[in-house]
């Protein structure tokens, strides 16, 4: 867009004229500063997922899911929030689903320390690892690869925890890049072996689990930003996936799991859909093998 220069600049005309006018109606209806309330009341979710194919002596595996943090200066005190949240979070696997940066334009130097900084407080035993989303640049990559943040950019890794081996796969945006190459992600993984995807939205899911993925974890779509009663998630953005597009849901034999992500986008608010990160521990089924 035309003089977009900044962070805070919308990706187009018709999507500015959108915002202007939400915000225009919230503040007429005296609500647009508890919707800044809202997205600086960050919650720690706990969950457990019990994929079918997990070894039993991945049971117990912690996984921290953290997508979406839209680092920026629109929201002052979000990323001390963010920080404070996840101090003292102990963890196998730190996980993120990309768009660390606030806006579609705007510098990127400073998005991989505030990262840093954000996750400062967390221990994960084996290791930090990310994909990159629709507002990240190869910048952000290189500075988050550059701080000892693995990116994973269609390409996978074998990861050993608790002596027992896992493909960790990663993505590249399947959204507005439509980046997205699973065959390069999944190339030299073992025959039978626990597989983790990370994208950085739910467009993959069909295609992930054919190809045996047994876990995929995303974010992209906010759950919505703003949801409404009966009708969900005013603003989805998906072309796929959107029955995937919050929560915990499963495609024939894998799990996944769409974060609401922790930041906002285009508009600092949220209403109904509470930023959240989530700790999720991986349960065997009876009778897995492993």
């Amino acid at each position: 867009m035309p003089g977009a220069d900044n962070e805070l600049s919308h990706s187009s005309w018709f999507r500015a004229l959108q915002m202007w006018g939400l915000e225009a109606a919230l503040r007429a209806a005296g609500l647009y500063h508890r919707g800044r309330r809202n997205a600086l009341d960050m919650r720690l979710a706990e969950m457990d997922l019990a994929p079918p194919r997990l070894p039993t002596a991945l049971d117990g595996l912690r996984v921290l899911h953290v997508s979406d943090l839209h680092l920026g200066r629109s929201l002052p005190g979000f990323a001390e929030n963010a920080r404070r949240l996840l101090g003292g979070v102990e963890t196998d696997l730190c996980l993120l689903t990309g768009d660390f940066r606030y806006g579609h334009f705007g510098p990127s130097d400073r998005a991989a320390e505030d990262v840093c900084r954000v996750l400062s407080g967390v221990c994960a035993a084996a290791g930090f690892h990310a994909v990159l989303g629709n507002h990240d640049t190869l910048i952000i990559g290189e500075m988050l690869e550059a701080r000892g943040i693995r990116v994973l950019m269609n390409e996978g890794a074998r990861v050993e925890m608790r002596g027992e081996s896992v493909w960790l796969a990663g993505v590249d945006d399947p959204h507005l890049h439509r980046a997205a190459d699973l065959t390069a992600a999944l190339e030299g993984r073992p025959p039978g072996l626990f597989t983790i995807l990370l994208a950085h939205s739910p467009e993959c899911v069909a295609g992930a689990a054919r190809a045996g993925v047994d876990l995929y974890l995303c974010g992209h779509t906010h759950g919505g930003q703003i949801r409404l009663p009966f009708l969900g998630g005013v603003h989805i953005n998906v072309r796929e996936g959107r029955r995937q597009a919050l929560g915990v849901w499963s495609e024939g034999d894998m799990c996944g799991h769409t974060s609401p992500g922790l930041g906002t986008t285009d508009m600092p608010v949220r209403f109904r859909c509470p930023p959240e990160a989530t700790l999720i521990t991986l349960r065997a089924r009876p009778g897995t093998g492993g």
